[in-house]
């Protein structure tokens, strides 16, 4: 059995692939009912530890698209482009030599 450290340190795909494991042998109905605990009592870790790092992950995404909505509302917006009119005058020609 791992520390509360150890678990907590599991990347989310690990504890999602032992949690999945566990799953398998539970629905096989192969373990004695101690085992059967244990194995249900760290696959509720797990679970915690999936959540938990689910939420983590969700907080930073809301953080992080917060931050971008904010950044590009406070960008400054791009200078406007005179219009030329329909009659040109002298000034605006362009010449070659």
């Amino acid at each position: 059995m791992k520390s509360a450290k150890q678990e907590a340190g599991l990347k989310f795909e690990v504890a999602l692939a032992e949690l999945e494991t566990i799953v398998g042998e539970m629905e096989s109905a192969d373990l004695p009912l101690e085992k059967l605990i244990e194995r249900y009592e760290e696959g509720m870790r797990l679970v915690k530890i999936c959540g938990d790092k689910l939420a983590d992950a969700e907080q930073k995404v809301e953080i992080l698209t917060r931050a971008k909505s904010v950044a590009d509302s406070t960008a400054p917006e791009a200078p406007a482009v005179p219009t030329k009119t329909a009659a040109k005058e002298p000034d605006d020609e362009v010449r070659l030599f």
